[in-house]
């Protein structure tokens, strides 16, 4: 028994500086790398495809694609961090497809990357969990490419293949459970509004999805 109590407190001895130097999940100073995988989502946007004469129809949206994020971040303070990194926000399909005897459609392929930059508050909720809103700046890069088949006649101006590179804002509201002193999970809602120029088109896009975060 005596040689028992003699071997647990030598290994509390040995853990005890360990655990002086683990890190709470929520300490500032920490460094942190992750990456969040789900679901974008574009609403039907006429001015992607409009038409002379303005918008026709019916319009025929593939409005879902994967959004993928790889983050860094670096906590100052218990209740705000600052994050970076990319983001691919999907590639969209849109058609206006106008009812008349001539047919056709003036379809688009708008695709959606960018770079990011967040303010992030912070609000332990305890158990574990953290509440979390960001407000941001993406640079953005939009591409769309159109196609025009049958009679149909694009808006004046129009280009086949066009360009947009611009700074935008971007918010956000999550919640944050620590799995321990180096991991957590994080779920996301983000809203990017008004992505684009007129010679691309606009676009608003809500981003759904789920990640985890390794802090070192």
């Amino acid at each position: 028994m005596k040689s028992l109590v003699a071997f647990a407190t030598m290994a509390a001895c040995a853990l005890a500086p360990a655990a002086a130097h683990a890190r709470s999940p929520q300490e500032a100073g920490t460094w942190y790398l992750g990456m969040t995988v789900g679901s974008a989502n574009v609403g039907d946007m006429p001015d992607v495809v409009p038409l002379a004469g303005g918008p026709s129809g019916p319009f025929v949206t593939d409005e879902r694609d994967p959004g993928v994020k790889a983050v860094i971040g670096y906590r100052l303070h218990r209740h705000f961090a600052i994050e970076g990194g990319y983001a691919w926000l999907g590639e969209y399909q849109f058609s206006n497809q106008p009812n008349g005897p001539t047919g056709g459609a003036l379809t688009a392929d708008t695709r959606v990357i960018g770079l990011f930059v967040d303010a992030v508050g912070l609000l332990p909720i305890g158990w574990g969990f953290t509440a979390l809103a960001k407000v941001g700046v993406v640079g953005s890069e939009v591409r769309t490419t159109r196609t025009v088949t049958g009679g149909v006649t694009p808006a004046p101006g129009l280009t086949t293949t066009s360009y947009a590179d611009a700074a935008d804002l971007k918010i956000g509201l999550g919640l944050q459970y620590d799995l321990g002193a180096r991991a957590s999970v994080r779920i996301e809602w983000e809203r990017y509004p008004d992505i684009g120029t007129a010679s691309t088109g606009v676009v608003d896009l809500d981003v759904y999805s789920v990640g985890v975060m390794l802090r070192f």
